[in-house]
């Protein structure tokens, strides 16, 4: 009787086995059809692979920046467009300032709001006043209408990549589809669609 029992737990054992092993390759499976998350670019104003506007701007610290142009020793530039007025933006600012650090990516955020209730939304999230600008020229040069909007520029002054984002992921899709030389993550899900066909 013990001899059958073994007997059963290990078919049991087995069984169990076989079953982790095929839902683990269907999850790979999956993960293989699933697209990747991205920014979706608008396709309004400046777009990716063109150069970017040049303007010089106020910081709320009362200094200026250059947007736009080449910066031959600078590394890439992290345009946030924010509001104190969007949850979203809010939300999303601590990961901003966390990703732009871990890629070593210049952060200026920009805004078109009252100046007070802007210093207000940096300090609140420790950002310096010299990485935020209120700058309503910048938004209508990139013809930004939605928020929380992200525009990449390279050393050379062009724009890398750009889209809404509203998450971490869409952040790195960013980077992603600069180091890759695509003008975004729909770029690479059309390409993959049409070597799939």
């Amino acid at each position: 009787m013990l001899l059958v029992s073994q007997l059963m737990l290990w078919l049991a054992v087995i069984a169990l086995a076989v079953a982790v092993l095929a839902l683990a390759r269907q999850v790979g499976v999956l993960h293989e059809r699933i697209a990747p998350v991205g920014a979706l670019a608008l396709g309004r104003g400046p777009q990716t692979g063109e150069s970017a506007p040049r303007l010089t701007v106020r910081t709320l610290a009362g200094g200026t920046v250059e947007i736009g142009g080449p910066m031959p020793s600078g590394p890439l530039r992290l345009l946030f467009f924010v509001s104190p007025t969007c949850p979203i933006c809010k939300s999303l600012l601590p990961t901003v300032k966390a990703f732009a650090q871990s890629e070593s990516l210049g952060l200026l955020l920009v805004g078109d709001g009252d100046a007070q209730e802007q210093r207000q939304m940096a300090e609140r999230h420790g950002i310096e006043l010299e990485r935020i600008a209120n700058a309503p020229e910048v938004g209508r040069a990139f013809q930004v209408a939605k928020l929380p909007y992200a525009v990449l520029i390279g050393a050379d002054g062009v724009i890398a990549a750009q889209g809404l984002v509203n998450s971490r992921e869409h952040l790195e899709s960013l980077v992603t589809a600069y180091e890759l030389g695509l003008r975004s993550v729909q770029e690479y899900l059309s390409q993959r669609a049409s070597h799939s066909a």
